[in-house]
């Protein structure tokens, strides 16, 4: 991955956002009862299950170039004030950089927050990439966040 200045891009991006009050405190209350009530692992299958879902609600446009891909998901992601993302590849894998995602309102439960986001885009990537082509054996995952709070998502073969 190329080193980058994230925290420029994600402060660039919110400057541009508002937000609709309450929609991200009624959100947070949804991940924290989800996370809560069900096992950790159910919980954020769950999540990714209805981040697919909700890609197929939301189905991208035919990409045929990278650069039209990620163009095509940050249109939608702009849709929801979700940040954007930065598509890298390699002749093995591709590498989604999600910047400037939504933060938990107030700061509440941060962490919680993080990893129902990362359970909702694994399931709504997974299910973009897979209709613009992709393979239902090849999996989408969360590998990282970077120090300036990217998460990082790996679609490879044998992850």
């Amino acid at each position: 991955m190329q080193e980058q200045n994230y925290t420029q891009v994600a402060q660039d991006y919110y400057r541009q956002r508002h937000t609709t009050p309450g929609w991200q405190s009624l959100v947070q209350v949804l991940f924290s009862g989800i996370l809560a009530s069900a096992d950790d692992e159910d919980g954020r299958r769950f999540l990714t299950l209805m981040g697919g879902n909700l890609a197929r609600q939301h189905a991208l446009p035919v990409s045929s170039t990278l650069g039209e891909l990620e163009e095509n998901i940050n249109h939608l992601l702009s849709r929801f004030d979700w940040g954007v993302v930065k598509i890298e590849a390699t002749q093995q894998q591709l590498t989604l950089v999600h910047i400037a995602w939504p933060v938990s309102p107030q700061g509440e439960n941060d962490e919680l927050w993080r990893i129902a986001l990362i359970s909702l885009f694994e399931g709504l990537y997974a299910q973009w990439l897979q209709a613009q082509g992709g393979q239902p054996y090849v999996p989408l995952r969360w590998q990282e966040s970077t120090p300036e709070g990217a998460f990082v998502f790996r679609y490879q073969n044998g992850l």
